[in-house]
């Protein structure tokens, strides 16, 4: 009688189941939900977007670098112009 029960309730369980649409999958998205509460979780999450965070600063300054390595070599190249300037009136006086 006692196995009766068992396959009983088995069977009022699995059907109970089919009609709240719960399944075992079900089970693992509570296991899901109960590690999304889990610190480590959050710690997770903080250094993702963190990491996020650094990356979008580091593009940045790289960004930064390259406009200033640009402007450097036009500084540099109005520089050598002025010298070849100055060396061409010298020549001219000469």
């Amino acid at each position: 009688m006692a196995q009766g029960a068992k396959a009983k309730k088995a069977a009022t369980g699995a059907s109970s189941a089919v009609r709240s649409g719960k399944s075992k999958s079900g089970a693992r998205g509570a296991t899901k939900a109960t590690a999304a509460r889990d610190p480590a979780a959050g710690d997770i999450a903080r250094l993702e977007a963190e990491c996020q965070a650094l990356k979008a600063e580091l593009m940045a300054a790289r960004e930064e670098i390259a406009r200033l390595e640009k402007r450097q070599e036009l500084v540099v190249n109005r520089i050598d112009w002025v010298i070849d300037s100055l060396h061409n009136l010298l020549e001219d006086e000469g």
